[in-house]
């Protein structure tokens, strides 16, 4: 069996979305994407061409059979993923907003297949072989089991010389800022490379200033290279060599979800390619902006679209 270069698990949820700009109640048909911050990141890797596997807990329903479908056919390797008679699907609804009102979220994932994860599911012997293992700050929110399957994960990761990414992706409407910080820490500190926006690192670890002062002083607390992206203000990198910043590309925004996921997608790419980190934090930019250019949850682009933004602007995408 070929080597991976990214495991990968969580949980993978349907987005039921209003069309346009209505609300929810006005709705009489729903848009349907698949989402999950992990198979998210899954795709966009595997479509910038690496062996990427994602693993979770499906129901066996056809809804789960759609969502893994998806996956599937974006090139991640799904073959462990369980598929479960007795579980349901974790769902979003997304109500799109424009000025003054807000875009709104809400969860219906309580009790879902994903959510019943245990550390016996893991299939370790393909962690073992993969070069990185990749969690978020989602899934341990999502159930004790859950977090006791990411300790485990972890663990094995550190027993075969895998390295770790960690995304803290604070969901605000899964936890509470301590609760999220008391759990994380520990994640942030094992691994070797924490992606953690700017309004978190304010928010959950409450280290304030702009983002060169979060990197550096969050790079300290966890010992790891540290990535704080800021939106439109771009990102920082601190490892503990260098302080490297990376600009944003200028974009019409068409989705804001999922563009972090893309971010992080980029950035491993490149890692794995052992570009240096300020190489790395551009292309991760490069991939989130054409993610936000996108529908739905994932960046569906191809790597030479992406390079073609590197060396060339929007000119370049359009010859």
């Amino acid at each position: 069996m070929v080597a991976l270069d990214l495991f990968t698990f969580g949980e993978c949820l349907l987005r039921l979305t209003a069309p346009e700009t209505l609300r929810l109640e006005q709705a009489t048909t729903l848009d349907v994407h698949v989402a999950g911050a992990e198979s998210n990141l899954a795709i966009a890797l595997a479509r910038l061409g690496k062996r990427v596997a994602w693993f979770s807990r499906l129901p066996s329903a056809p809804h789960g059979q759609l969502a893994l479908n998806f996956i599937r056919q974006h090139g991640v390797d799904v073959s462990d993923v369980q598929r479960v008679s007795d579980g349901r699907m974790g769902l979003l609804f997304l109500e799109r907003g424009v000025p003054p009102r807000p875009t709104r979220v809400w969860y219906d994932r309580a009790d879902s297949a994903a959510s019943k994860l245990q550390p016996s599911d893991l299939p370790t012997a393909r962690l073992a072989e993969s070069r990185w293992l990749h969690l978020t700050g989602i899934t341990p929110a999502l159930s004790n089991s859950c977090l006791a399957t990411c300790h485990a994960a972890l663990s094995c990761a550190r027993e075969h010389g895998t390295k770790v990414s960690f995304d803290v992706n604070y969901r605000s409407l899964l936890w509470s800022p301590q609760q999220a910080r008391e759990t994380l820490t520990p994640f942030c500190q094992a691994a070797d490379l924490v992606f953690i926006a700017a309004r978190d690192a304010a928010v959950v670890f409450e280290v304030h200033g702009d983002a060169i002062v979060q990197a550096e002083r969050l790079q300290q607390l966890w010992s790891g290279t540290v990535v704080v992206t800021d939106g439109e203000r771009g990102a920082v990198g601190c490892s503990p060599s260098e302080t490297v910043t990376c600009a944003a590309f200028p974009v019409q925004i068409v989705e804001r979800l999922g563009a972090g996921d893309a971010f992080a997608a980029g950035v491993l790419c490149r890692l794995l390619e052992e570009s240096p980190l300020s190489e790395a934090l551009r292309f991760g930019a490069a991939t989130a902006a054409l993610k936000l250019s996108i529908r739905g949850d994932v960046a569906l682009v191809t790597r030479g679209e992406v390079e073609a933004l590197l060396t060339g602007g929007h000119a370049a995408l359009q010859r």
